[in-house]
């Protein structure tokens, strides 16, 4: 029987470094899971395990691209967890029935809005649409992160902006209908 595998012990200075990562980036891991389709309690499982494994490769994460590598490394752990291309089923009245409930200053109304609008472009396309927009990577991460090619990113990151728009201005007019008498 082979002896357990003896962990090294993090230096000082590694567990600054993961302490540091961690309270930069750990939002954003968590939002990036959610949009991938998580639950919130999934997303904070994956979360977990994305910093452990971090925390494994500590070594290996650049300076100033920890976020890129947790990001990717989030996909990844949704994508072993199965769920990487899970989207809400909605149905034709959700619109309606999101609306109802939504105050314009509440701002968890504002991201179930922007999650209903999301959950309606192509999921392949709302990736890049997500790290690029919302988490604010730029194209070559995505590209490196995603294992595609550049033009890749900005053809799909185009497409998702004009499916985006379409899909946010059926939800406004929508909105709008509800609102009139």
């Amino acid at each position: 029987m082979a002896a357990p595998a003896e962990r090294i012990r993090p230096t000082e200075v590694d567990r600054v470094r993961l302490e540091r990562i961690f309270n930069d980036h750990h939002v954003t891991v968590w939002r990036a899971l959610c949009r991938r389709g998580l639950t919130p309690d999934a997303a904070e499982d994956a979360t977990q395990e994305t910093f452990l494994l971090a925390a494994e490769r500590l070594d290996d994460i650049q300076p100033e691209s920890e976020r890129a590598f947790l990001i990717g490394t989030a996909l990844r752990v949704a994508h072993t967890l199965g769920r990487k291309v899970i989207r809400w089923q909605l149905d034709e009245d959700m619109d309606q029935r999101l609306s109802g409930s939504r105050d314009a200053g509440d701002r968890g109304a504002d991201r179930q809005l922007c999650d209903l609008v999301l959950a309606k472009v192509d999921p392949d396309l709302v990736e890049v649409f997500v790290l690029y927009e919302i988490e604010g990577l730029t194209s070559p991460e995505i590209a490196q992160l995603l294992e595609i090619p550049l033009g890749s990113v900005a053809s799909r990151l185009r497409r998702a902006r004009e499916q985006f728009r379409a899909a946010a201005a059926r939800v406004e007019n929508s909105l709008r209908k509800e609102g009139e008498p």
